[in-house]
């Protein structure tokens, strides 16, 4: 004889006696359809009650080989930063080993004259003595830039670890990143510490016929490897 009331008729998600776990084990299930449809192995162990390896080989970055180790060593160097991103220092270096078939050599060469150096300034007149001069800037340009070459042939090894955005980073985030929450440009920026700068008078404007530029504007930074094929830029 069943329990259910007149009129109204059993549903699947009526807990039945004698049943025990329909409603966790449709939960479970939800939220393992759920994790599946956002996308993601680790979501899908968690969902499923399985704990996420430990120290497995998805959760680490891959080691460096020991000629990106020592990439990595001059770039800190040459740059005067000791915290870079070893995973991004694979990335140039893989990148840079692809625009010039003499990169790997040049690299060493520049890893070996970074043994004692003190500062970036000493390092670079190194390089420039052993005639790798572009080379070692190229390398500040990539970190800088996050990107190896230019234009079209560009490679983009980093975009939020790029150096270019850490002078600004106690007030303004990465373009694209919105950390502060809405209205967030309201607010008084940090103080810079640092002094006004001083006006000085510029040119007189010519009272007749077209101004004519006194000066060319900057190139953009070289941020491939001497020995790479000409014509970038253009």
């Amino acid at each position: 004889m069943s329990d259910a009331k007149p009129g109204r008729p059993r549903s699947d998600f009526t807990p039945q006696p004698g049943v025990r776990g329909c409603d966790t084990a449709r939960r479970q299930m939800l939220a393992v359809s759920l994790a599946a449809l956002l996308g993601g192995p680790w979501l899908l162990r968690l969902a499923s009650g399985a704990a996420p390896a430990s120290g497995s080989a998805a959760s680490r970055p891959a080691a460096l080989s020991p000629e990106q180790e020592s990439f990595l060593r001059f770039s800190q160097a040459m740059t005067g930063h000791g915290d870079l991103n070893p995973v991004t220092a694979g990335r140039i270096y893989d990148a840079m080993r692809q625009a010039s078939a003499d990169f790997p050599g040049q690299a060493a060469k520049l890893a070996g004259l970074a043994g004692d150096a003190a500062e970036p300034e000493s390092l670079l007149q190194r390089a420039t003595e052993a005639g790798l001069r572009e080379t070692a800037l190229a390398v500040v340009a990539a970190w800088y830039t996050g990107s190896v070459g230019a234009d079209s042939r560009a490679t983009v090894v980093a975009y939020r670890d790029a150096l270019m955005y850490r002078p600004v980073q106690d007030a303004q985030t990465v373009p694209t990143y919105c950390n502060y929450g809405p209205a967030w440009w309201v607010a008084d920026p940090p103080p810079i510490g640092v002094s006004p700068p001083v006006e000085r008078p510029g040119p007189e404007a010519p009272t007749t016929g077209f101004p004519v530029p006194t000066t060319r504007p900057p190139a953009p930074p070289r941020s491939t490897p001497q020995g790479a094929p000409s014509g970038e830029g253009r």
